[in-house]
């Protein structure tokens, strides 16, 4: 049987633009030479995707569809592709064409020469907000600095080989990092480089508040070290108090009176505001842990289910 290349786009609101997109990608994958597959997962969006993958499904057998009962987000879709992904090697591009399909018979070319991953990583970010790339590369840097792994640049535009895939499959962790995980598996690898297009229509389903959310679930899937850093804010905070007790201290020996209650309300104010990070730090850890021990699935997707007749 020849090998199979299986494509994998994740999509959540883009009804305007995922059929045609859909055939764009595949027909830039057919100049790899293999049979394709594309699975394309709604991940429960809102506007008219699912249907409109059902008509790209229709006219395309290779298009394998899979419907998320509710909106899980992309690292579940990612997860949910990968497992229903039948190839001997898979393909995983953003359904907008930011991540250019084009790239994919040279992606699938390293593979033939016996890497087992392809990461593509973004030599221009494109039409990108200065505060945006400010913030990618703040990510980046804490991320190499707190996980020790240099993902800079990184995208989910990558090429898997089906062994990379089944022991990501594998892993035991609900909640993931698609990307993380990859790097952290140091599987044998080749970076090649791209540019980030501009969006095939529609408008990005990312906000900012989504985007802090997924890089704070992200540094802290990685590392403990926001941990640590409570003995280090404990132990400041104790040389603080050292310091003004002591001056409080010779005052008193000096007789001289400490004047109103600056010194009480600026220890309660450092004091209860280190306390209260350090609190939601450990809460934001004992959540993640929570979450991994109810091992609730992370997705559904919609039955197959026929109406009886």
């Amino acid at each position: 049987m020849p090998p199979i290349i299986s494509l994998v786009i994740p999509v959540f609101n883009e009804g305007a633009m995922v059929h045609d997109n859909i055939g764009q990608i595949l027909r830039a994958a057919e100049g790899a030479g293999y049979e394709l597959e594309l699975i394309a997962v709604d991940d429960g969006s809102r506007d008219n995707s699912a249907a409109e993958i059902e008509r790209a499904a229709a006219r395309d057998p290779r298009v394998r569809p899979v419907f998320f009962t509710r909106n899980f987000g992309k690292e579940a879709a990612i997860h949910a592709g990968l497992a229903h992904a039948k190839g001997d090697a898979v393909v995983v591009l953003d359904c907008d064409l930011q991540h250019p399909p084009e790239l994919i018979p040279q992606m699938v070319e390293f593979w033939r020469k016996g890497l087992c991953v392809v990461d593509a990583v973004k030599s221009d970010r494109g039409e990108e907000a200065l505060q945006d790339g400010f913030f990618a590369n703040a990510f980046y840097a804490l991320f190499s600095r707190f996980a020790g792994l240099d993902i800079r640049n990184h995208s989910d535009f990558k090429l898997l080989d089906r062994e990379v895939v089944d022991t990501y499959l594998a892993f035991p962790e609900k909640h993931r990092f698609f990307r993380g995980l990859i790097g952290w598996a140091n599987y044998p690898s080749v970076q090649i480089p791209f540019t980030v297009a501009a969006r095939a229509g529609g408008t990005s389903q990312w906000s900012k508040a989504k985007l802090l959310r997924y890089a704070i679930d992200n540094l802290t899937s990685f590392s403990s070290v926001p941990l640590k850093l409570i003995t280090y804010v404990g132990a400041a905070i104790l040389a603080l108090g050292a310091v003004i007790g002591f001056l409080s201290l010779l005052n008193w020996f000096e007789g001289r009176a400490i004047g109103g209650f600056t010194t009480v309300n600026l220890l309660i104010i450092v004091i209860g505001g280190a306390i209260m990070i350090s609190l939601g730090i450990i809460g934001h850890y004992l959540a993640r842990l929570y979450d991994e021990i109810k091992a609730r699935p992370p997705y559904l997707t919609k039955p197959n289910r026929k109406p009886p007749q």
